[in-house]
């Protein structure tokens, strides 16, 4: 999909349209520049003008944002930084295997990623020393630095907007799944998912054969992004969601952003930061329902009002 064609770019064309804001694009609808008075404001991509650019370049970067919430007591996962060979020179490191290596030993299951990507793209879990290499090279092909963190069974994952402190929308993630019904094998029921009209999915061909017991769910992927079959449904009791949301602040206050979403996961260690994200994306939300794509909207509206203001 183009920029020109999704639903964000219809959404921030309606908003200036409607409170009546002069609107500028430029790089194929990558950049914004907004004016209404005598107040002008940009968007880069899902970056709006409203935080700092320092606190957005930290956040951007997996391994920078784990170490400043470490330093500070912030519940996170963590994320372990490696530079590309040609990189190394800045940080006075004579290599990285061997501390990659230190690192995946430490946990055994690790994720591995780029340090700035998005999305899912170039996420990897690896379990063995040759995987991990071959993790490595493919993200070093493209990128400059890559992050390690460990693997963490996720009992849910949560994302939460905020903006100016004050919650916008709570959702979680809930992953593709088949469920079974206690005749069909696994081949069976993933056909039957694909004719659906649900996403591809990879599932080892050992298992292609095995019978789901009736109920029981096989999640099809092991990540939680929007992006990749898994969908958003909201959370609208503060009872469940308090804790996430309380911990959610506490990391964009210390980053001091104004308007940005945090993914906080729920595993066996408690409420956990995976990570912030200063640019706000619900392209993959808006496009599920008309009663989201007017949640999202309203949202962004507010947004570019506080940019304006």
């Amino acid at each position: 999909m183009s920029n020109s064609t999704s639903c964000y770019v219809k959404m921030i064309r309606e908003i200036c349209r409607e409170e009546n804001i002069s609107l500028e694009s430029f790089g194929g609808d990558w950049v914004f520049r907004l004016e209404r008075g005598d107040k002008e404001g940009y968007i880069l991509g899902y970056q709006f003008g409203l935080n700092l650019a320092v606190a957005q370049q930290i956040c951007a970067d997996k391994s920078a944002a784990s170490e400043v919430m470490k330093a500070h007591g912030i519940p996170h996962v963590p994320h372990h930084c490696f530079m590309t060979p040609e990189k190394l020179k800045y940080i006075d490191k004579e290599g990285n295997w061997e501390e990659m290596l230190s690192v995946f030993r430490m946990y055994g299951d690790v994720v591995v990623k780029d340090n700035q990507g998005t999305g899912g793209e170039l996420v990897y879990r690896v379990r063995s020393v040759d995987c991990l290499e071959q993790a490595a090279q493919e993200i070093f092909r493209t990128c400059q630095s890559l992050a390690i963190s460990p693997y963490v069974e996720i009992e849910k994952e949560y994302r939460v907007i905020l903006l100016d402190g004050e919650i916008q929308l709570v959702f979680h993630k809930l992953r593709d799944f088949v469920t079974g019904d206690g005749r069909s094998t696994l081949r069976q029921l993933y056909a039957g998912h694909l004719m659906g009209g649900g996403a591809q999915a990879s599932i080892p061909a050992g298992k292609l054969e095995k019978i789901l017991p009736d109920g029981q769910r096989h999640y099809l992927n092991w990540k939680h992004n929007l992006g990749q079959g898994a969908r958003a449904v909201v959370e609208e009791d503060p009872a469940v969601t308090g804790p996430a949301v309380a911990l959610a602040l506490r990391a964009a206050r210390l980053f001091g952003l104004r308007f940005a979403s945090v993914d906080v996961i729920r595993c066996s260690e408690g409420l956990q930061v995976l990570e912030i994200n200063p640019g706000v994306m619900m392209e993959n939300l808006a496009s599920s329902s008309q009663e989201l794509y007017r949640k999202a909207k309203e949202i962004y509206r507010r947004a570019v009002l506080k940019m304006l203001s």
